[in-house]
């Protein structure tokens, strides 16, 4: 388990360290004040052996869809999403980002433009992942058009390794992403956990099903007590499509890490208490740390009803960044600490 990072260069993060990280952390604060972006420092860190966790992030970012795919002539269309990452967006080949752990898990990731050998169309710029893990190290290098162009990762066969980690955005996972996750719980415990958890929004949920079919919102199917007919899932509502995803996700997770972004978004009050009660028994039981972000006071609260509910206090904290004279700072809740400021509603949004 993660109990620390420390964060060079990367984003807003000239350099960050935070500590205390347990089970489920909850990373709280204003716009613009680094908890996606720490969201994803954690995610990068524990994902280092899986080369698109990187385009993963710079996708959900909405620029690589945006200037990656114009004219490959254009060098900067490739190296400009990558750029984003470094704090500055200005990258040299001698600037690094760091992302490193030095309690119970010691470890270092370091990222960096290099030259490469070209290939057909590159432009020979590449990337250099360098990891450091006790007497463990590798340096995974690679091309930019290999970790971006699809074409071009087909034709390469650039693979991504079977992982225990995952993000969730606010958008939906694809089709492809859902059939994979479904395809490895099906006829297991961890199919009725889902259930379980989707039953927070609708109680009278009996099944669930994947179809082949192409059609937007209808490769997934419900069944709903005394209703002869399957639905589609999409037509439950975001906030249904929103918790399978999560559910999805988090039992796929096993003895490894969940990372949610927003992880209110189409929730009502009532339901995040119950989310919040079964994502951390869950997480409890398959041994999953949680990293997840909110704006929401309800969320917040609810986090802290569940914690107390289910007895598990010294599972969960709350992490409150604020951006001061362009650093991040960091305070940290946890135990009574929490439970003091919920009850005299100090701000730790």
């Amino acid at each position: 388990m993660l109990r620390d990072i420390t964060i060079e260069n990367y984003r807003l993060f000239e350099k960050f360290q935070i500590e205390g990280l347990t089970q489920v952390n909850l990373l709280v604060g204003a716009n613009n004040s680094g908890k996606s972006s720490l969201l994803e420092a954690i995610y990068l860190l524990v994902n280092h052996e899986d080369r698109t966790a990187l385009s993963n992030i710079i996708d959900n970012r909405f620029v690589l869809k945006s200037r990656l795919r114009r004219d490959r002539e254009d060098e900067s269309s490739n190296i400009f999403p990558v750029s984003t990452l470094f704090r500055g967006y200005k990258p040299r080949k001698d600037y690094h980002i760091t992302l490193s752990s030095q309690k119970d898990q010691q470890m270092s990731l370091k990222f960096n433009f290099i030259e490469s050998k070209p290939k057909r169309n590159d432009r020979g710029v590449g990337v250099s992942l360098q990891f450091t893990s006790g007497e463990r190290k590798f340096d995974n290098s690679f091309d930019l058009d290999e970790l971006f162009v699809p074409w071009y990762r087909e034709k390469y066969q650039v693979e991504k390794p079977k992982v225990n980690k995952h993000l969730v955005t606010a958008d939906r996972l694809d089709q492809q992403s859902i059939t994979n996750l479904w395809e490895q719980i099906i006829l297991t415990s961890k199919e009725d956990t889902v259930l379980e958890i989707l039953r927070t929004l609708e109680p009278n949920l009996e099944r669930i099903a994947l179809i082949n079919q192409t059609t937007p919102g209808m490769s997934v199917l419900i069944k709903i007590k005394d209703n002869e007919v399957p639905i589609p899932l999409g037509s439950m509502g975001d906030g249904m499509y929103r918790i399978f995803a999560l559910a999805l996700s988090l039992v796929n997770c096993e003895n490894g890490a969940l990372f949610v972004d927003e992880i209110d978004t189409g929730l009502h009050y009532k339901a995040l208490i119950k989310m919040w009660r079964l994502v951390i028994e869950t997480a409890k039981r398959l041994n999953v740390q949680v990293f997840v972000t909110t704006h929401s006071w309800d969320c917040l609260t609810a986090f802290h009803q569940a914690l107390t509910e289910t007895s598990a206090t010294d599972l969960g904290s709350v992490f409150r960044l604020e951006r001061k004279d362009d650093q991040i700072k960091y305070v940290s809740y946890s135990g009574d600490k929490l439970a003091v400021a919920i009850d005299h509603d100090i701000e730790v949004r």
